[in-house]
């Protein structure tokens, strides 16, 4: 079996046995690559190529069962990502339906010469969506408008940042419709959903590589992967495959309580 025959059906038998926790909001994939010491960054948040090839193509498969792909401000900055299916098979290419890029940005920081922008001015690709908060910087919108973004505002939870909860039912109602979304980071957003309850399925590529102890972890503390303060996910169902060198672990969240 090749790596793509192999992350296709992968991909389609994890999403076709799980079930959205909530009828009104997408189903929600968590997915981040992490090294063998539970780092997902460099020093200082530095970018780091984790996953193999054949776990790289199992993501990018993922991404075509999805309808959009979420990241935070801080990982379009430090990255630039495309947020698109790639490596995917020639003749499979001109016939998928690439997702939807949504970018969490409260204080409207997103630059104008970002990758997502330039690249939305083919047919192939679309326009961010941007979801900041309600009191934003109105002259960025309007650049960010005329650039073909579109803005969403929403409200704010009980600590200031946009709300989790607001953002996926707005995300699942109309006009946007988004039925399945595909979660990647950066850090302080994984952290966030894992302790949301609104995660239906979580999967992490582990590389089988040492990043050392300057590195960064998924919420910037040297020593701990996690910091939940005691608020771990309940995971389901878990499962393990071979990518490559990597090895992916699937698991369904049930609830991020004890």
């Amino acid at each position: 079996m090749s790596s793509y025959e192999q992350a296709k059906s992968f991909c389609t038998n994890i999403l076709s046995t799980t079930t959205q926790n909530n009828s009104n909001l997408p189903l929600v994939t968590l997915t981040y690559a992490q090294s063998l010491d539970g780092k997902i960054s460099g020093s200082g948040g530095q970018q780091l190529t984790l996953s193999c090839k054949e776990s790289m193509i199992m993501t990018h498969r993922l991404r075509t069962l999805h309808d959009g792909i979420l990241v935070g401000i801080g990982t379009l900055l430090k990255d630039d990502p495309r947020l698109t299916a790639r490596l995917i098979e020639s003749e499979e290419i001109s016939s998928i339906k690439q997702p939807q890029p949504i970018i969490l940005d409260s204080k409207l920081r997103f630059p104008l010469t970002a990758r997502l922008l330039i690249q939305s001015k083919t047919e192939e690709f679309k326009a961010p969506w941007i979801f900041t908060s309600r009191d934003h910087d109105t002259n960025k919108r309007k650049l960010l408008e005329e650039a073909g973004a579109k803005i969403i505002p929403i409200d704010s939870d009980m600590k200031g940042q946009l709300s989790i909860y607001q953002i996926l039912k707005t995300l699942h109602s109309p006009p946007f419709s988004i039925s399945q979304l595909m979660v990647e980071g950066g850090a302080k957003l994984i952290q966030s959903f894992l302790k949301s309850e609104m995660v239906n399925l979580l999967i992490i590529t582990i590389s089988p590589i040492f990043i050392g102890s300057n590195a960064v972890s998924a919420t910037g503390d040297d020593n701990n992967i996690l910091s939940l303060k005691g608020n771990f996910p309940l995971l389901t169902n878990i499962k393990y495959e071979k990518f490559g060198t990597d090895i992916i672990m699937v698991a369904n969240i049930l609830s991020t309580k004890k």
